[in-house]
């Protein structure tokens, strides 16, 4: 029993430290795809270039931050930032969840479900996407020649 727990043990702390290092490779290419973008446009010296060179410098920060700790560092900080800013930390959280949620949405938005349909809710998606916005006010119904209501 005790090996078979140090066996779960160890795995998973491999692969928290993979998806670690997945993490932060994410941000150095990241990084590296923002710098790319704001060197590439028409206007390299506008304030456009300089706050995406800024993201990319955040985002290479960030990938040296992840990428000197261990998991448990990570889980420990978290732990100590969340009691010491509570209301920071849970509205990070919040934000974080909202934007998890519309990549995942956005991620299986155009995937199928293996017969060619697309995946339950898509459809739904698509029609709401397809109805314009409404202006608050509704268009005056006209009368045809035998007296049934006509679209404006």
């Amino acid at each position: 029993m005790r090996d078979l727990v140090t066996d779960v043990s160890r795995q998973v702390q491999t692969q928290a430290q993979e998806q670690q290092q997945r993490a932060a490779e994410s941000l150095r290419s990241l990084g590296t795809q923002l710098r790319s973008m704001a060197d590439e446009g028409d206007d390299q010296n506008g304030l456009a270039a300089q706050v995406v060179r800024r993201g990319a410098d955040i985002a290479d920060q960030a990938a040296g931050w992840l990428g000197a700790r261990e998991p448990g560092d990570l889980v420990r900080e978290a732990r100590d930032y969340a009691s010491r800013h509570p209301g920071t930390f849970l509205a990070g959280a919040a934000i974080a969840g909202v934007l998890a949620g519309r990549l995942t949405r956005a991620l299986t938005g155009g995937a199928s479900d293996g017969d060619g349909t697309p995946p339950s809710g898509g459809a739904d998606a698509e029609k709401a996407l397809r109805v314009p916005p409404s202006t608050g006010t509704a268009a005056p119904l006209r009368h045809g020649p035998s007296g049934t209501e006509v679209g404006p």
